[in-house]
């Protein structure tokens, strides 16, 4: 009796263990991340709140911004963790308001399972139209059925000081005014310089909605739009923390390394109804470019059209972007896309993100309109032939090393790197066989005589590795990393 008392006893103490183990390790439990809430809300002057998270499977969250925002204006107190099996308190801070109501969301991930929280804040102005409901307003048939609007934004850069032309932004996009007075008037009166204004200052306007060629545009020839007040660029707060975001183990991802100055980006984006990683970035913000963007690229992310929404990146402070709402104003000289748009346009959503200014660089216009948009033809084609396509495109400033770097001015004013070459690495994934390919290409940043590429543009990874310093697709598996960046075979990709 005693033996099976003893066994007993054994037994009941391992069971006991089991729950106690169960219950100290959160990945025993069911796969669960909750906030506890859907919805906070916030006044204009801003605060901070708390959500209670349980997730009991390690966790990441991201903050999208609603209605085309483009400040950076809510903050977490955390934005990845742990599994536990204990709610986790997550601060979230939002500064004051005073620009009009503004949303966004924040979803907790974790696995393959998701929770949303809402958050809205009511701003100071709540009158002002954005240019986002301006843009969408129709257009008059007549003066009876105009509609003067009220609007609220920066100044980025200004063309004509005698009738009034220049570029504003807001929190929803930007915007060309064609004329501006100092009051109401008819016909242009040519007051806009006697109002001093400058770039940098938030301008508040009245316009009525105008078109030019079928693009929306506020003022007009008949009826300008006209001044109601400012606030000078030195009274205003300037956002200038240059923040990255977490790196992940994505393959597309080079080595990243962010020292001052750099940061790290990355964009989702939806594609079948599903979250995707759109593109990563390595932005210089002395240099006003991205050093590299990576992207996968299969079918999904394939369709057709464009959007032309041409606006500053939402991650990067505008401070350290090039304005190029009307291309560099330099003939010879494109906005060139780093993530083409037509690698891109499966849906708006992830198209209108190509056109953020940060993508953009200071590219050949020949190159760009020959042999580069020949290449980015072939990169969607080379997709369709396999299960993934991982891309890394980027310019090379200094070819030779010797400091030397070329600039223009933007819209602006500002100076931004004219880049000496550019560079195309591409690693195909073949998921049948495990296996790996990988080609790379150069071309220097100046007119080309071919219209499509040629094996004399072909290099190894290791090759532009060895150009770029940087170090690409280190996620590969170690024992086909070296042999795969150091071989390419031409006539597998079809030359």
């Amino acid at each position: 009796m005693r033996t099976y008392g003893f066994i007993s006893m054994v037994y009941m103490l391992a069971a006991v263990a089991a729950v106690c183990s169960c219950k100290s390790d959160p990945r025993a439990l069911p796969a669960e991340v909750s906030a506890g809430t859907d919805t906070l809300s916030f006044g204009k002057e801003g605060g901070e709140q708390t959500v209670m998270l349980t997730a009991t499977r390690d966790w990441v969250a991201e903050v999208s911004y609603v209605n085309g925002d483009t400040s950076d204006w809510l903050t977490l107190g955390s934005s990845s963790g742990s599994a536990s099996s204990e709610p986790v308190e997550i601060t979230v801070s939002v500064g004051a308001d005073k620009d009009s109501d503004r949303e966004a969301v924040i979803v907790f991930r974790a696995d393959f399972i998701e929770d949303r929280v809402r958050v809205i804040q009511k701003g100071e102005h709540v009158d002002y139209t954005t240019i986002e409901e301006f843009v969408d307003a129709p257009l008059p048939s007549s003066d009876s059925e105009a509609v003067w609007y009220e609007m609220c934004g920066t100044i980025i850069s200004i063309e004509d000081t005698y009738y009034g032309n220049f570029w504003i932004k807001d929190r929803t996009g930007i915007l060309y005014v064609y004329g501006l007075t100092a009051s109401q008037v008819e016909r242009n009166d040519n007051t806009f310089a006697s109002l001093e204004l400058e770039i940098g200052d938030e301008l508040v306007f009245k316009s009525r909605r105008a078109e030019y060629g079928g693009v929306p545009q506020a003022g007009g020839s008949r009826w300008p739009a006209y001044y109601v007040s400012h606030t000078d660029r030195e009274d205003l707060e300037v956002d200038d923390d240059l923040v990255s975001d977490p790196v992940s183990l994505w393959m597309e991802l080079p080595e990243v390394e962010i020292s001052d100055g750099r940061a790290f980006v990355y964009y989702m984006t939806e594609a079948d109804g599903k979250p995707v990683r759109n593109y990563s970035m390595l932005y210089d913000a002395s240099e006003r470019v991205a050093l590299w963007v990576a992207y996968p690229l299969t079918s999904g992310y394939i369709g057709t059209g464009r959007t032309d929404a041409w606006n500053f990146d939402p991650k990067i402070p505008d401070i350290y972007e090039p304005v190029i709402p009307r291309s560099w104003g330099v003939d010879g000289y494109d906005r060139g896309h780093q993530v083409p748009s037509g690698s891109r346009n499966a849906n708006d959503g992830m198209n209108e993100q190509t056109f953020y200014f940060a993508n953009m660089t200071v590219q050949n216009s020949d190159l760009n309109q020959t042999v580069w948009m020949e290449l980015e033809n072939m990169e969607r084609e080379y997709a369709l032939e396999c299960d993934t396509l991982y891309v890394v495109t980027g310019p090379i400033l200094d070819v030779d090393g010797d400091g030397g770097i070329a600039r223009i001015e933007d819209n602006a004013g500002n100076k931004v790197a004219v880049p000496e070459a550019y560079f195309k690495v591409l690693l195909s994934y073949d998921a049948a066989g495990n296996t790996y390919r990988s080609i790379a290409f150069y071309y220097d940043n100046a007119d080309c005589s071919r219209q499509t590429p040629h094996a004399d543009d072909i290099r190894t990874v290791a090759q532009i590795e060895d150009l770029t310093g940087f170090r690409f697709f280190p996620n590969l598996p170690d024992d086909v990393e070296a042999s795969v960046k150091e071989f390419t075979d031409p006539e597998d990709w079809g030359f």
